[in-house]
Formats: C-alpha cells, sequence, structure tokens
C-alpha cells in the first residue's frame, strides 16, 4: 500500500512537471514573439529616432505618426473639435476640424522632453484651410497664456495682416517675431512651414512645399517650458476659458522637428531613366502601421494609399530587398488604394519584420516602410 502511495504520489509529481514544462515553454514561446516585437521597435527607433518632435495626420485618432521622434506624444481633442473627413481633404482621409462658430476647441499635447527645445534648431509645418480671419491665430504654440510671464518655446501663427509669423517669448514676457512676405488665403488649403537654424540665426518660410520665399534675420534664445503643445489655439491654464486667439478652420499633417527635411511630404521621387530626383506633390500612407497579424490573421487587411497619379505597380520588399509581393494596376483614380491581405506570393501571412512597399507610374515612385507583428 505504501509502495502504491508512494508510486502514485510520484506519478502525481511527475505529472506535474510535464505541465510546468509545457506551461514553461509557452511562456518561452509567448515571450520570444514578444522580445521580438520589442527587439524590432528597438532597432526600427534607434535607426528612425533622430530628432525631437512629433507629427499629427489626425486620421480620426490623435496619434503622433513621426518617425523621427524619440516619444509618442498622444493628443487629444478639446471642447468641440472634431475629426472631420468633409470635402476638400488635403492629407490623408481626415483633418483636425475647428469650427468658427465654437470657442476654446482646439487639440491639446502633454508636456515631454521631445516637445522642448533648447537653443537649438526648430521647425514647424502644417497644411491649413482658415476660414474666417477675426484677429491673430494661433496655428502651433507650446506654452501657457495664462501665467505672468507668459510662456512661449515657440509658435507659429497668422497675424492681424493674415501673414505667417514664427514667434517665441523670453523670460522677460517680451514677444521676439519674425513676419513673412506673404500672405494667407480664406477657403483654400495652404501649405506653411518656418525654420528657425540655431545656429545660422535665420527663420525660413514657406507657403509651398518647393522653396522657401523669405529668409529673414533672427537671433533669439529659446526657452523650453512645462506646458502643453496646442495646434488651433494658445492654451490657457484656465478651465474656464482654456484657450485664446484660436484658430478657425481645418489643419492637417502638422509636423515638428529639428530637422528641415522632416517638416515636408514626401515630395521625391527618383527617376526611372536619367536616375535624378523629380519632385512630385504626392505622399504615400500605410493603414494601419505596423501591423498586428494576430487572432483570425486571415481578416487583417493593410491599406496602402497614395496621391500619385495614374500608378501602375505596386511591389513589397522584405528587410533583405527580397520581393514578397507584387501586382499591376490600370487604376487612374485618385488617390490610388490598394487594399492586401499580407499573403505573399505563395499564399502564406508575413513574418513579423520591417517592409517596404513602393508604388510607380513608371517615370516615379514613392517608397513607406511599415511593420509587421505576429
Amino acid at each position: 500500500m505504501i509502495c502504491a502511495a508512494l508510486r502514485r504520489s510520484s506519478d502525481f509529481h511527475y505529472d506535474a512537471s510535464i505541465s510546468q514544462f509545457y506551461e514553461l515553454r509557452m511562456n518561452l514561446h509567448f515571450r520570444v514573439h514578444q522580445g521580438l516585437w520589442w527587439l524590432l521597435l528597438f532597432f526600427s527607433s534607434t535607426a528612425i529616432a533622430q530628432s525631437k518632435g512629433g507629427r499629427w495626420q489626425f486620421e480620426n485618432h490623435g496619434m503622433d505618426t513621426a518617425t523621427w521622434d524619440a516619444l509618442d506624444d498622444v493628443g487629444t481633442l478639446q471642447n468641440q473639435a472634431s475629426f472631420s473627413a468633409a470635402a476638400p481633404l488635403q492629407e490623408g482621409g481626415a483633418y483636425l476640424w475647428l469650427d468658427s462658430a465654437n470657442v476654446h476647441d482646439f487639440f491639446l499635447i502633454d508636456d515631454s522632453d521631445d516637445l522642448d527645445f533648447d537653443n537649438e534648431s526648430i521647425g514647424i509645418s502644417a497644411w491649413i484651410y482658415p476660414v474666417l480671419f477675426e484677429r491673430v491665430h494661433f496655428i502651433v504654440n507650446k506654452g501657457d497664456q495664462l501665467p505672468t510671464p507668459k510662456t512661449t518655446n515657440y509658435s507659429l501663427r497668422i497675424s492681424e495682416s493674415k501673414k505667417l509669423e514664427f514667434l517665441i517669448r523670453d523670460a522677460n514676457d517680451r514677444a521676439h517675431r519674425v513676419t513673412s512676405s506673404f500672405t494667407i488665403s480664406v477657403n483654400q488649403w495652404t501649405f506653411i512651414a518656418a525654420f528657425y537654424d540655431f545656429n545660422a540665426h535665420k527663420v525660413y518660410l514657406w507657403n509651398n512645399p518647393a522653396q522657401a520665399v523669405d529668409t529673414l534675420n533672427f537671433d533669439q534664445p529659446l526657452l523650453s517650458n512645462d506646458d502643453p503643445l496646442a495646434i488651433g489655439s494658445w492654451y490657457r491654464s484656465d478651465p474656464s476659458t482654456p484657450s485664446t486667439t484660436d484658430f478657425e478652420g481645418r489643419i492637417d499633417d502638422v509636423r515638428i522637428s529639428g530637422r528641415r527635411e522632416d517638416l515636408f511630404p514626401q515630395a521625391t521621387a527618383v527617376a526611372r531613366d536619367d536616375g535624378l530626383a523629380a519632385a512630385v506633390p504626392a505622399e504615400m500612407q500605410v493603414y494601419p502601421n505596423p501591423v498586428f497579424l494576430s487572432g483570425e490573421a486571415g481578416n487583417r487587411i493593410v491599406q496602402f494609399t497614395s496621391s500619385l497619379a495614374s500608378v501602375h505597380a505596386l511591389a513589397v520588399y522584405d528587410v533583405l530587398g527580397r520581393t514578397v509581393f507584387t501586382v499591376s494596376s490600370n487604376s487612374s483614380s485618385q488617390p490610388f488604394r490598394f487594399a492586401w491581405n499580407l499573403r505573399n506570393q505563395n499564399g502564406e501571412f508575413l513574418q513579423t519584420g520591417i517592409y517596404w512597399v513602393r508604388i510607380t507610374n513608371g517615370r516615379n515612385f514613392l517608397t513607406k516602410k511599415f511593420y509587421v507583428i505576429r
């Protein structure tokens, strides 16, 4: 009886060991996949994160979609601000809508080191569609209007004379600004940008993505602060009046970076025949990005969209440059849209990794990086 009991006890411990072994293996399997995800993020962020700042495209969310910054500075709609897809669109499928019938509606992003600039170069760009000019209208402002002294690490605004202004505020509450030679029009999309080259003591201003219109002298220190970043207003830390000098209209694709090249749409495509770069007013988006192939993987779809005209071919490449998928298209409609089920040429789902999608119209092509996580 004792032997039988010991045998049963031994069997029990053996079974428990087997159970623990499988549990350990399952945990290891999970952690390996989790590790792949973090490793992928580490290498991609190490390769990409080259500046501060952020990018907000307002595709019905407040995500920071910049590939050049270290942190995801997610923003939130304030009061009656909204995302809208009503025509005309400029970039992607939605924009930030600030109705002139409302007050204190704007987009707010909490303070972070990623958004503070101290005596270093900084640039801001956006697409804007103002519907009303009444006074000064802030497009972007990092600071607080309520305290004394007021704070502005950097800002971009439209002046009372309907011109673009880059402005900072010093420790003595004094505003320092440079003003464009051009004016901003209502009821149309306009690209605007300012880049303060801190070491060169110059501010460059744009009203189109092609080239700077104004080059202006500017030699002022940048003072970071602990206040939020507001898009479409100057934030006030007063719940009863949380903003002032609000922008009225549509704002899209706001970019902030310490590098000038990050401010502009991906408007450079490579000419196939002569090898020279050809400027084309086009961008490309991948949604969602990253793509998570979990659960019912057969239902996962990624969508590629672009304003490149007359796209006739699309190809996807892995990190080694191997072609994993190609397709031809004769569609001349804009924007170009293609939905893909993430299966390669052999009908197999993609593995975890970094991929590139490329579209071409025969003369020019655009390329975009995206991530797949299984």
